[in-house]
């Protein structure tokens, strides 16, 4: 009984840690979006940022999946204790909606890398 209950335990932590071999090439924008989000959430990091710049590889030449993109990506580093990548990121966004006409990029992502900023200082 506990040989059994030793290889499920560690089965289970081997399923936990998996990295993604292929992502299909037919997921979209927001899929990838999600399935990066789903994995930071599970706390599966490097995942997470595979999903995100995979995202970024495939549809980044849309400025606002881009945007929001590099805000999962901020908050995936945030997360991970990487303050300064995660900085650098949120000024990135911040630097984008000033070089832009209003309107171009959705308007939230600028607030909420002000408020990530905001929380790194402190």
């Amino acid at each position: 009984m506990k040989k059994i209950i030793l290889v499920l335990c560690i089965s289970l932590l081997f399923a936990s840690c998996t990295t993604i071999k292929n992502i299909p090439e037919d997921l979209t924008a927001a899929q990838l979006i999600q399935k990066g989000q789903d994995s930071l959430v599970a706390g599966q990091y490097s995942n997470a940022e595979t999903y995100l710049k995979t995202a970024i590889q495939r549809f980044g030449d849309d400025p606002a999946t881009y945007v929001e993109v590099r805000y999962e990506l901020a908050n995936l580093y945030y997360k991970s204790h990487k303050k300064a990548e995660a900085a650098a990121m949120y000024q990135e966004i911040i630097d984008m909606y000033d070089s832009v006409e209003y309107g171009t990029l959705p308007t939230a992502y600028k607030r909420l890398a002000e408020i990530g900023l905001q929380k790194l200082s402190k």
